[in-house]
């Protein structure tokens, strides 16, 4: 038990500490807002089940393909970045920046959009909608976006590690118990209030706000949207699936995606179901 002890790395540890964490603040988040409508046990054990998938699934293929791949480009780095506060800060910005292109291409290309509309899918917004995520986002390739930074000189596991504690971060920004925060957080960081704008189906709303936990590239990339007390949230999807089951929850959009791609038609345009907008369809459709 100490060898395997010794063998475990802090850096990997971070999400499993936080555990406790994530269910404390949900437990109260729930008797905050009891017989109000905003947590349904349906919904919630939807989500947990969601997450548990990914845990599952994510690890699987990072530790028996992702990891292979990262070592590849870190062997071939262009620079020996060693870690210190001043790195540390500058792999922070980078990875925020490859979370902000993640996220846009999450929303604007279909193939990735077939993993991560799972984590919009619920109509509610709480903090168990964090644990919606997708467990065919190895699969679409989301860990595409990180290996830049690899291929830079940025060791791995502290690339896994700034990934964690982005992913972290946001899990506390799913909720409608905070409002808005004091303007110059508002202006830095991704809070709450730009969050639940991002979970909007409203068109004022839609595809809005990709930060991490920055929102200074949405600000410098035009993506940005603010919060509006006139006009409420509507959280979910533009094509609701009306499903509390976690496979289904998964999976819709891929085999839906699938299904376009192989109707009749030139090969152009069937192939462009996987790599045009969500919304987008044939001319003849």
């Amino acid at each position: 038990m100490n060898d395997l002890l010794q063998q475990l790395d802090w850096r990997t540890l971070v999400l499993p500490a936080m555990v406790p964490v994530f269910v404390a603040v949900l437990i109260a988040e729930a008797w905050r807002f009891r017989g109000q409508g905003r947590l349904t046990l349906k919904d919630s054990m939807a989500s947990m089940g969601l997450g548990s998938l990914y845990m599952v699934f994510d690890t699987l293929v990072t530790v028996t393909l992702v990891a292979l791949i990262f070592s590849w480009a870190y062997q071939h780095r262009l620079f020996d970045i060693t870690m210190t506060p001043l790195t540390g800060l500058l792999l922070f910005v980078s990875l925020e920046f490859c979370y902000y292109w993640f996220h846009r291409a999450s929303h604007r290309i279909r193939w990735f959009w077939s993993a991560h509309v799972a984590h919009h899918s619920s109509t509610l917004m709480n903090f168990s909608t964090a644990m919606r995520q997708s467990a065919i986002y190895s699969i679409v390739g989301n860990w595409l976006f990180y290996v830049p930074l690899a291929f830079l000189g940025f060791e791995p596991i502290w690339v896994f590690f700034m990934l964690t504690v982005n992913l972290a971060y946001q899990y506390f920004i799913h909720t409608q118990w905070v409002g808005k925060l004091h303007p110059a957080i508002e202006f830095v960081f991704n809070t709450p209030s730009h969050h639940r704008a991002h979970h909007g189906r409203n068109a004022e709303y839609i595809d809005r706000n990709y930060g991490g936990i920055l929102i200074l590239y949405d600000r410098l990339f035009g993506t940005f949207v603010e919060e509006k007390q006139d006009v409420p949230v509507e959280y979910g999807i533009t094509r609701p699936v009306n499903s509390h089951n976690p496979i289904t929850l998964t999976l819709h959009e891929a085999i839906d995606m699938f299904r376009d791609a192989a109707r009749p038609g030139p090969l152009k345009q069937r192939l462009k179901h996987f790599w045009a907008p969500p919304e987008w369809r044939r001319e003849d459709d």
